[in-house]
C-alpha cells in the first residue's frame, strides 16, 4: 500500500516506462557497501540484460560474484525531462530488486570490429514503482534552491 503523497503507476504504465527507458543505475552489493553504475538495459518483459566489457576484473563483476543481490533503479525527473510536465508527469520511477547472473562472453561486432562483450542477466524478484501525485509543483527549482533553511546546519 502506499504511503501517503505517493503515487503507484499501473501496470500498462510500468512495462512501458520500462522499455521505453534506456539507462538505469544497477546497485550491487561491495562487501559491506553499496556500489550503483548506471547502465543501459532491454527489457524482454521478464528479464533485464545487461551489457558490460569482458574485462573479467571489473568491481561490478566482482561484487556480482561474491553477491548476485542486486537493485536497479530506473527514473525519469521534471529536471532533467521537462517535456514530461506536459504530459501530467513530474517524477517518476521503478525499482527492480533481484538477482544478477553473469553469462559467457560473446563476440559481436561493433564498428565492423569484432568485440568480445558480457551479459548480465537481472531476474526480477520484486518490481516496486512511484509516480510522483502532485498536480502543482515548483518543478523548476530544486528542493535546496527553493528551501535554503533546509540545508543550513
Amino acid at each position: 500500500m502506499p504511503t501517503q503523497g505517493v503515487g503507484i503507476m499501473p501496470d500498462a504504465e510500468v512495462t512501458e516506462f520500462i522499455k521505453n527507458s534506456r539507462v538505469g543505475v544497477l546497485t550491487l552489493v561491495d562487501g559491506d557497501k553499496p556500489y550503483g553504475v548506471p547502465v543501459e538495459h532491454y527489457f524482454d518483459g521478464k528479464n533485464f540484460f545487461i551489457v558490460v566489457s569482458s574485462r573479467d576484473e571489473q568491481r561490478k563483476l566482482d561484487c556480482i560474484r561474491k553477491n548476485p543481490n542486486a537493485c536497479f533503479v530506473i527514473y525519469e525527473s521534471r529536471r532533467e525531462k521537462p517535456e514530461i510536465v506536459k504530459k501530467g508527469i513530474r517524477c517518476r520511477s521503478v525499482i527492480i530488486e533481484g538477482k544478477v547472473q553473469m553469462e559467457p562472453v560473446r563476440e559481436a561486432t561493433f564498428r565492423e570490429k569484432p568485440v568480445k562483450l558480457r551479459r548480465l542477466k537481472l531476474e526480477p524478484q520484486t518490481i516496486s514503482n512511484w509516480k510522483c501525485p502532485a498536480q502543482k509543483c515548483d518543478w523548476q527549482h530544486a528542493w535546496f534552491e527553493a528551501h535554503p533553511e533546509l540545508i543550513l546546519p
